[in-house]
């Protein structure tokens, strides 16, 4: 197998005088440019360090070259911004699910009160990954309220209930299933520097009942049940007219008298 080539890296003296170079010659190719460099410095770099050297091009020509010798941009962490980020995550770890856009955002709002001076950090994707691998962030699953189903009664049911409708033509057969809509309910994942302990879960819950035939020829529209009689989302607005039926009671479920409406 052969080595993978390692790629050619022109301090920040080199990239400014091809730059200067680039900007006195602006008829020539990027081949030009190329064996330009070649020939200057004795490296040989590909199209691509050319292309991404060039498009910087402005900036660096009003820009002195402080590092002449460095290569790479260093982004700079300000300590105390990565004290106060850090203590930001410990504190809130317990209480509220956080995630990466969250770390973002507050991460530019505590440079601006700490006078970091803007377009020194770039808040990037890698910015943030080093950040969480440098302060055993990582992302944890909630351990807490867990639910599960008789598994071994289905599988037992399910050949009776083949048999009921065996006889019956697919048009006549109907399915009708229900589930939650948990519309206040968190994630169960947070960004967090050790095992986090569930928290009691927002259950606030539409119930939605989906129903149609076996050979899709039917489908009825969707029931709703809600807490309110009244939403306000429906305030001036005829639910009459809206493609579903929607009933209430004081838990939003599904009970007998409103299956069998």
């Amino acid at each position: 197998m052969v080595p993978k080539k390692k790629p050619v890296i022109l301090t920040y003296s080199q990239k400014h005088e091809l730059c200067v170079y680039a900007n006195n010659n602006r008829s020539l190719t990027q081949k030009q440019y190329i064996d330009w460099v070649e020939q200057k410095w004795g490296v040989r770099v590909d199209k691509s360090t050319i292309t991404q050297i060039l498009q910087t091009k402005n900036k660096r020509l009003s820009t002195e070259v402080t590092n002449p010798e460095q290569k790479r941009h260093n982004s700079v962490m300000y300590p105390e911004l990565k004290l106060a980020l850090k203590e930001f995550v410990l504190r809130y770890q317990h209480q509220t699910i956080l995630s990466d856009a969250i770390l973002i955002e507050k991460a530019k709002l505590l440079a601006s009160e700490l006078g970091v001076p803007e377009d020194t950090l770039q808040f990037s994707s890698s910015w943030l990954q080093e950040f969480k691998k440098k302060n055993g962030i990582r992302q944890e699953k909630l351990h807490g309220e867990a639910a599960s189903s008789d598994q071994t009664a289905i599988d037992e049911a399910l050949p009776l209930l083949r048999n009921k409708y065996a006889s019956y033509p697919l048009e006549r057969i109907y399915n009708i299933d229900e589930t939650g809509f948990f519309y206040r309910l968190e994630s169960d994942r947070t960004l967090a520097t050790k095992r986090i302990s569930g928290r009691k879960k927002n259950k606030k819950r539409l119930s939605i009942a989906l129903c149609a035939n076996a050979d899709r020829s039917h489908k009825l529209d969707p029931l709703i049940i809600g807490k309110f009689a009244k939403p306000r989302c429906f305030k001036n607005v005829n639910i009459n007219n809206l493609p579903m039926k929607y009933q209430n009671n004081n838990k939003a479920w599904m009970i007998i008298t409103l299956f069998q409406e």
